[in-house]
């Protein structure tokens, strides 16, 4: 009742005011910005339709006024509601406008404030190389303006990704750092972060009664409305030191109330922490629970699209089944997280997918072969039994009979080894035969991807007058086509790791011509050796082709007629010779190849490291281009960059 009285008296004051300053001059105004925002931060988790409501009053007075730090201050405080809600793509965007205001008011606080919220957008989508990124621009921006809060709030940040990653020695560094900056500030939400994270590293480090005394800190300082997503977030924390120490029953008390409060407020990212918590103390000791608790986190994931979430507890719920030998539930969740990852993870959850369907297929033979070990053990002592009720009755006959029996049982033996192998064989081409298609599916679906991009780029080029822009659109194009290109040969062939150079290169090339309209002017002259490079390297070379042709045929030959060759020939160290020509212009007197930094003569210089070939470009008698590379220069660190 009195938490009730105080919620009004604060609202009713507010309000007084707000109408107080729409009758007095801009000093009032000011302060209508700073009400909202304090309205909007105490809105934020218990009511997020009403801290909007306040953060677009906000905004009006702010352009009312004509402040655009302002402004820039309630694009900051949606973003965060957005953010708290799970919509990333849209408190992204008012991030972006808010930082653009910032930097062209040449405010470094607010722009170090908002670089931060960017980055914890990039951290919740597990991007921490980026998201470190921001946060380290963020510190920089703050130390140039002296600011100690985003100090302290930048390194807690850093420190926050460390522990995202179980570096927690580096963690624990940076979190030092921000609670020393802490300890002359106000309290304030970050104080909170910052006795959470330490918490989580002390109980990831064992030191249990450490982590207790900072959550529990943090709990008694986080009673106020607009704290209630932290205190949630610490309870459960708390909870899993204690389950960590084996006091499972209280770990679930606390649990089951943070769960209770998430849905109050309907944070839904609370509520999917607290769901995943009470899943991984249940455990080992109690399986069916643990998966009841993640299949309601994916539930809720999916149905706030939060697409990333869903995959980490489909995949919890995948070892859960795998420990308990349900390979067919297992398969069904892997098959599930397979569908969310095609586009962009598809290659390892393919493997994973078969996996699990070998260790089906596997369980299923061991049971046949069990079963076929039985019968042919009861077959055996038929066999001996038969044996020696004949030897009784036939004395005279026992050696011949013993021996027949013999050769009749060594025949047996090997006929059902034969079947055994056969059958084994038969299931060996099937699945060879179910990868092969496989991965003919995943080349279709990447070229259809591609093709969509292609199509896509197209329509934009349609409505663009700008001719740079155009051309832009179209060299893209090309590029998305060379890559293309590649995923069609690989599921029309029967090779599924080799392309054919030879015939990929004049597709190649005979596009690009037609593609700028150049069949009556350029002339192609291809050799190419008979060879077939992997999938890594031929898009490299492929990339190379369409970036030096489209080179010719928008610089080489103006108003004239011309020769394009392109040579790619093997030696007998399997090194690969790539030559490239043509006998237009050449390059400018003052143009050097080496230090340019136009988007084509980069992305050659780019993916000819990645080869791990030595580049060398002339310019006599027009440009002339040749690239020298092995096939054991390419390493896993470039393969992922390809």
């Amino acid at each position: 009742m009195c938490y009730r009285l105080l919620v009004i008296l604060l609202i009713s004051s507010t309000v007084c005011t707000l109408g107080q300053s729409l009758d007095t001059g801009s000093g009032k105004k000011i302060e209508r910005i700073a009400d909202c925002e304090r309205l909007v931060k105490h809105y934020r988790y218990l009511k997020p339709d009403s801290a909007t409501y306040f953060a677009q009053k906000g905004i009006g007075f702010a352009r009312d006024q004509k402040d655009s730090i302002g402004v820039a201050s309630m694009l900051v405080q949606l973003g965060m509601i957005d953010d708290n809600q799970g919509k990333f793509d849209e408190s992204d965007k008012k991030y972006a406008q808010a930082l653009a205001i910032y930097k062209t008011a040449g405010n470094k606080k607010g722009a170090a404030t908002v670089t931060i919220r960017i980055g914890v957008v990039e951290l919740r989508n597990g991007n921490y190389d980026k998201a470190v990124g921001h946060f380290l621009q963020s510190l920089k921006l703050a130390e140039a303006s002296r600011d100690t809060f985003g100090m302290m709030e930048a390194n807690y940040s850093i420190s926050w990704a460390h522990l995202d990653q179980h570096h927690y020695d580096l963690a624990l560094r940076y979190l030092a750092i921000a609670d020393r900056y802490n300890e002359r500030l106000p309290f304030s939400n970050i104080s909170l972060n910052i006795y959470n994270n330490f918490g989580v590293v002390y109980r990831e480090k064992k030191a249990f009664d450490k982590a207790k005394q900072y959550l529990q800190k943090g709990i008694s300082l986080s009673n106020a409305p607009e704290y209630q997503g932290l205190n949630i977030t610490l309870i459960n924390n708390l909870a899993s030191v204690y389950a960590k120490q084996g006091d499972k029953k209280k770990a679930i008390t606390l649990q089951e109330e943070a769960l209770i409060r998430s849905r109050e407020i309907h944070n839904y990212l609370r509520e999917l922490q607290t769901l995943s918590g009470l899943a991984k103390t249940y455990g080992d000791d109690n399986p069916e629970k643990a998966i009841f608790y993640f299949k309601q986190a994916v539930l809720l994931a999916r149905q706030k699209k939060a697409y990333k979430q869903e995959m980490r507890f489909l995949k919890e719920i995948t070892s859960i089944y795998k420990s308990q030998g349900n390979y067919q539930e297992a398969l069904l969740m892997k098959e599930r997280e397979h569908s969310l990852a095609d586009s962009f993870f598809y290659k390892d959850m393919s493997q994973h997918i078969e996996v699990l369907k070998s260790d089906y297929e596997l369980s299923k033979s061991k049971a046949r072969i069990k079963e076929l070990s039985y019968l042919n053990t009861k077959n055996q002592l038929e066999l001996e039994k038969t044996t020696i009720l004949r030897n009784v009755t036939l004395a005279g006959f026992i050696l011949l009979f013993v021996i027949l029996g013999l050769l009749y049982n060594q025949n047996r033996i090997k006929q059902q080894k034969a079947r055994e192998i056969g059958e084994k064989n038969k299931s060996l081409e099937l699945l060879v035969e179910e990868k092969e298609w496989l991965l003919k599916e995943i080349h279709h679906r990447v070229k259809n991807n591609l093709q969509i991009i292609s199509s896509l780029l197209h329509s934009q080029g349609v409505y663009l007058k700008d001719q740079a822009a155009q051309s832009a659109i179209r060299e893209s194009q090309n590029r998305v086509h060379a890559m293309a290109l590649i995923h069609q040969k690989l599921y029309q062939s029967d090779r599924l790791s080799t392309v054919p150079m030879a015939e990929y290169i004049d597709e190649i090339v005979r596009y690009l011509i037609n593609s700028f309209d150049a069949e009556e002017t350029v002339c192609a002259q291809l050799n190419v050796a008979p060879i077939d490079l992997d999938v890594i390297q031929a898009v490299l070379i492929g990339l190379i082709i369409n970036e030096a042709v489209t080179n010719s045929l928008k610089y080489a030959f103006p108003q004239q007629t011309g020769t394009i060759s392109i040579q790619l020939t093997t030696g007998e160290k399997h090194e690969y010779l790539l030559a490239i020509g043509d006998n237009g212009v050449g390059l400018p007197a003052d143009f050097n190849p080496g230090k340019s930094r136009t988007m084509g003569m980069s992305l050659i210089r780019g993916l000819s490291k990645q080869l791990g070939g030595e580049l060398k470009i002339t310019s006599q008698h027009g440009l002339k281009i040749r690239l020298l590379f092995f096939e054991e220069k390419i390493t896993k660190k470039h393969q992922k960059v390809a």
